[in-house]
C-alpha cells in the first residue's frame, strides 16, 4: 500500500494580492492538498518594491544678465528677443548679451556665435547688408580682417561697420583672444566672431540680409 505522503500534492496559492501599500508585501502560502500530514506548510512573505513616480520639477528660467568688459553674458537665451522680425532671414546682434544669431525665414535659428563689439554701437535699429569682403584691412589700426560683412557706418569716423573675424596685427598677432568672445571690449564699432563663426555669418548673410541690432543694457 501507497505511503500516504505520496499521495500528497502541493499547491502553491496566492491568498492575497492585495498588499499593504505601506510595505509592499504580497503574501505567498504553499498548503497541502488532501494531505494526510498535521503539520501545516509554511508561509513565504515576498517583499516586492513599489514604484514612486517623481513629482516633476518646474523647470527655472533666468532672466538673462548682460555682458560686461570684465564678466559674459549669464543664461543666454537659444532664441533672441526678436518677435517683430520674425518670418524674415535675419542675423540678430544683442549688444546686451553680446551675441549673434543666423535665424532662417522660418524662424530656424541656424547658428548662436558669442562676439566682441561695445554697447554703444552701432545704435539699436534695423540694417541691411550692403557689401561684402572675403580680406579687409583698417590701416590705422594696422590690422587685417577676414569675412567682413557690413552693414553701416560709424557715427564719427564714417568708416564701415560690420561682422568680421578677430582682426589680426600686421605680424599675424590677434588683437584678442577667441577665449575673450562675450566681453563687450571692443573700441571700435564692428562685432568680431571666431574664424570658423565669421565664415558661417559670411556665407548665410547675403547682400541685402536684414541685420538686427538690439537695445544696449
Amino acid at each position: 500500500m501507497a505511503s500516504p505522503r505520496s499521495a500528497v500534492k502541493i499547491s502553491v496559492a496566492l491568498i492575497s494580492s492585495a498588499a499593504v501599500i505601506g510595505a509592499g508585501v504580497i503574501l505567498v502560502t504553499a498548503n497541502s492538498a488532501n494531505a494526510t500530514n498535521s503539520s501545516p506548510a509554511p508561509s513565504v512573505a515576498v517583499a516586492t518594491s513599489l514604484a514612486v513616480t517623481p513629482t516633476p520639477r518646474a523647470s527655472v528660467t533666468h532672466k538673462p544678465r548682460p555682458a560686461s568688459r570684465t564678466k559674459k553674458a549669464k543664461w543666454v537665451p537659444v532664441y533672441p528677443n526678436d518677435l517683430l522680425h520674425a518670418g524674415t532671414k535675419r542675423v540678430v546682434y544683442d549688444k546686451a548679451l553680446m551675441t549673434v544669431w543666423l535665424i532662417k525665414a522660418d524662424n530656424t535659428v541656424v547658428a548662436r556665435y558669442p562676439v566682441v563689439g561695445r554697447w554703444d554701437r552701432p545704435a539699436a535699429g534695423t540694417y541691411h547688408v550692403f557689401s561684402k569682403s572675403t580680406k579687409a584691412f583698417n590701416p590705422n589700426s594696422k590690422v587685417t580682417f577676414n569675412h567682413m560683412v557690413r552693414f553701416t557706418y560709424g557715427p564719427d569716423t564714417k568708416s564701415a561697420i560690420g561682422l568680421h573675424a578677430i582682426p589680426k596685427y600686421y605680424d599675424g598677432t590677434m588683437m584678442h583672444s577667441t577665449k575673450q568672445l562675450g566681453l563687450a571690449i571692443a573700441r571700435g564699432g564692428c562685432v568680431r566672431l571666431s574664424e570658423e563663426a565669421a565664415a558661417q555669418v559670411y556665407k548665410f548673410a547675403k547682400v541685402g540680409t536684414l541685420i538686427v541690432v538690439l537695445p544696449s543694457p
